[in-house]
Parts: structure tokens; C-alpha cells; sequence
């Protein structure tokens, strides 16, 4: 049974999607601007600026932090609005649950700059953070899951052992038109209280410009199953609510086929990308305390095919005399 927190929340957003007029990207804008005026430090994690990278980029610091990995979380904002400020909130709550950095970068949004600008600005926060620790773990929401695969995709072409795994929430995974009047997108329009429905032909025309959406660094799902074979492990978590429940539906069903590691959680009920929420909602903290969890399996290389696994006999004879 959802939290009394969530019930508060699912009312406040019933209400805002009652109201709700046609996109305003000024708006939009806006209401992401003042959600990240909200945030306040919590306890145990030191906010600063970052240098080297877009202006409005932010480190987080966990008390007793680790050198053996950091993460590069990407925020959402169907690829238009957001502000790495805003991902202050959550970036705190991971950096506790998995002690360790959280790297928040700033990027350039559409329709001003279009496909691949943000995602340039990303692949170079990747290097900034290749440069903290050996192991990397790339994450985002919504869009900024798109945006962290791609860097993921882009990574795994390079054969890049410092991008270690993937940490995708409610992601967008595929912009390619015909997505947005099938499966979930149609089917979890009432259940949806975030998402309006014209929202995907914004993504796809904002974002890409006239570009292909089959572009696999654009719409991973379009990607070859030879791209998905060279991705690290992955942890999705998403709604079985919202619309976007078959992007990683299908993303695990392809990863997994490819051979990739995935860990794929479906939660009953919450809205998009409830991991926003760490610290408020007690959904959104038990997320972000298992993709902790994930976290250490990946620092301690405790994965399918983990160099940490590779202990033990390696015969039965061996196995008898021990």
C-alpha cells in the first residue's frame, strides 16, 4: 500500500493535471527554476560548483566519501526544461546511500540546442568524472536516462573501462514518433499524472531538430543489438503506471538478450520519476537506498561476470581436498 506521503502527492498532482493548460515552455521553465530554489543541504553531503564544465553544474560530496567510484547523474526535463540545480535534492540522497560523489552536470537544452549538444555537454562531464575515480557509473531521469545511456552507448563504442554500469529512472529510451501513439504512452495516459501526451511529439521535434529518430545515441532502442552487447550492467527502476513503462520494458528485454547484466524494477502506482522526491517520499528513499546497493555491487565488482566472482576452485578435485 502506497505511503501517506504518496497519497498526499498523488492528490497535489491530480489536481495540477485537472488545471493543466497546453506546454508553455517559458512555464515549464520556470516551475523547474523554483522547484530548484527549493532545495535545502541535508545533513552529511557538501554542495559545491563545479569548474571545467557548464556553468550551473554541481558536485555533491558525502561525508567519509569513496575514491573508488563516482556518479554522474543527468537531470530530466524532456530534453527542453531542468536544471542541474534541481537534482541537488536527490544527488544528496545517492551520494549518502552510496558514499559516494554525485557529479550533476549542467547541459545545453532544446529547442534552442538540439541533438547532440546535450549530450556533447555530457560526454564531457563523463571525463570529468573519469578523472575522480577508475569506475564510473552513469544515471539519470526521464531524459536525462536517455541522455546517460547515449553517454553509456557513445562509452561502450570506445571500449572505455572506467564507464563500470547504468542507473536509469523511468527513462526515455525511444523518440521515434510512432512510439507516442501505442503501447504505454496511449494505454497510461489517465494513470500518468505528469506526462501530458503531447509532450512526445515536443521531445522528438525540440529535440531532434529534423534529425533521424533512429539515431541509436537519440533513441537507444534503436540501437543494434551488437551496441547493447558492449553496455555495462544496468539498474532500471519505472513506473507500471506511467507512460514511458515500456521504454524500459523493452530496453531490458534487448539489454538482457545482448548479454547485458540488468536489474529491472517495476513499481506498482508511483508517478514519473518518483526518485525526485529522496527525502520526503518514503518510496522515492527505498529507491534510492537499493540503486545504492546496486552502487556498492558495482565499486566491489560483485557483478554476473565480476572479476570478484572469480575466486574458488577451479576443479573438483580442488574443490574435494579443500
Amino acid at each position: 500500500m502506497p505511503s501517506a506521503t504518496y497519497a498526499l502527492m498523488e492528490g497535489w498532482f491530480q489536481e495540477a493535471a485537472r488545471t493543466r493548460g497546453p506546454s508553455d515552455l517559458a512555464v515549464d521553465r520556470e516551475q523547474a527554476a523554483e522547484f530548484a530554489r527549493l532545495f535545502r543541504p541535508v545533513p552529511g553531503v557538501e554542495a559545491e560548483p563545479v569548474e571545467g564544465l557548464r556553468s550551473g553544474s554541481w558536485l555533491m560530496t558525502p561525508r567519509g566519501a569513496r575514491d573508488d567510484v563516482v556518479i554522474l547523474y543527468v537531470h530530466g526535463g524532456g530534453f527542453r526544461t531542468g536544471q542541474a540545480a534541481g537534482a541537488r535534492g536527490l544527488g544528496s540522497h545517492l551520494a549518502l546511500a552510496a558514499r559516494a560523489r554525485v557529479l550533476l552536470p549542467e547541459y545545453r537544452l532544446a529547442p534552442e540546442d538540439p541533438f547532440p549538444a546535450g549530450l556533447d555537454d555530457c560526454l564531457a562531464a563523463f571525463g570529468v568524472a573519469a578523472g575522480m575515480a577508475p569506475k564510473v557509473v552513469v544515471a539519470g531521469e526521464s531524459a536525462g536516462a536517455n541522455l546517460a545511456l547515449a553517454v553509456l552507448l557513445s562509452r561502450a563504442r570506445a571500449a572505455d573501462p572506467a564507464a563500470a554500469a547504468g542507473v536509469l529512472y523511468s527513462g526515455v529510451f525511444d523518440l521515434r514518433l510512432n512510439r507516442f501513439g501505442t503501447g504505454s504512452w496511449a494505454e497510461n495516459g489517465d494513470s500518468d499524472l505528469l506526462l501530458p501526451d503531447e509532450l512526445g511529439r515536443l521531445m522528438h521535434d525540440d529535440y531532434l531538430a529534423g534529425q533521424p529518430a533512429d539515431e541509436p545515441l537519440a533513441s537507444p532502442l534503436a540501437a543494434d543489438p551488437a551496441d547493447l552487447a558492449g553496455l555495462p550492467p544496468l539498474f532500471l527502476q519505472v513506473s507500471g503506471a506511467e507512460r514511458v513503462l515500456d521504454d524500459s520494458l523493452f530496453l531490458a528485454d534487448r539489454a538482457v538478450r545482448a548479454g547485458v547484466e540488468v536489474q529491472l524494477e517495476v513499481w506498482p502506482r508511483m508517478f514519473h520519476a518518483w526518485q525526485v522526491a529522496a527525502g520526503f517520499l518514503p518510496e522515492a528513499t527505498e529507491a534510492v537506498a537499493r540503486t545504492g546497493a546496486f552502487v556498492d555491487r558495482v565499486a566491489d565488482g560483485r557483478l554476473v561476470d565480476g572479476t570478484a566472482l572469480s575466486g574458488g576452485p577451479g576443479s573438483v578435485a580442488e574443490a574435494m581436498s579443500g
